[in-house]
């Protein structure tokens, strides 16, 4: 067996249940993440020999995000081909004027309580909840521990609680 079919089969069997459970949290149906990480790992597998990865984990996990992001695009596709023509009869379900601007300026909130946290910490909550990171990614990227990694996510969700509840209840002028 050739050194980069020892390499898949090692990683096959140290991450193949990390990886189905990683797909299956984000896809919400055990069966789609069963083939979605088994295609994870034929990609990953039809690389040429002599592609250098660095970190072949973090490689796998991108591709099978990569997937889910596809698989989730897709099954939109469908159910909107499914759905047919918007009827004249249907309600439309648009957000109002109110709803729109009470939603921007939610938005607005939040990414003020974000941009309020300490750099590293704004960096681990952004890998965290923008790139769907796990935490021993996060770990591995930044060379510390996942537990590092979730003591900073609980910090992260602390203060932009306690940024938001300040700036809600502050009714001071200027507070805004």
């Amino acid at each position: 067996m050739s050194s980069w079919n020892t390499q898949i089969a090692r990683l096959f069997a140290e991450q193949k249940k990390a990886l189905e459970a990683f797909v299956a949290r984000r896809t919400g149906n055990s069966q789609v993440a069963a083939d979605l990480t088994q295609e994870s790992f034929l990609r990953l597998a039809r690389l040429p020999a002599d592609k250098k990865v660095d970190n072949l984990p973090a490689f796998l996990f991108t591709i099978a995000s990569n997937l889910v992001r596809d698989h989730q695009r897709q099954t939109i596709r469908r159910e909107r081909l499914d759905a047919g023509e918007p009827s004249e009869e249907l309600p439309c379900n648009a957000p109002g004027a109110e709803e729109q601007l009470a939603s921007q300026q939610e938005q607005r909130l939040m990414h003020e309580a974000i941009e309020a946290l300490p750099e590293a910490t704004r960096h681990i909550f952004l890998l965290y909840h923008v790139d769907e990171l796990s935490y021993r990614e996060i770990g591995e990227r930044l060379k510390i521990s996942p537990r590092s990694v979730e003591y900073q996510l609980r910090r992260a969700l602390v203060d932009c609680r306690a940024f938001i509840k300040a700036r809600l209840f502050d009714d001071t002028p200027g507070a805004r």
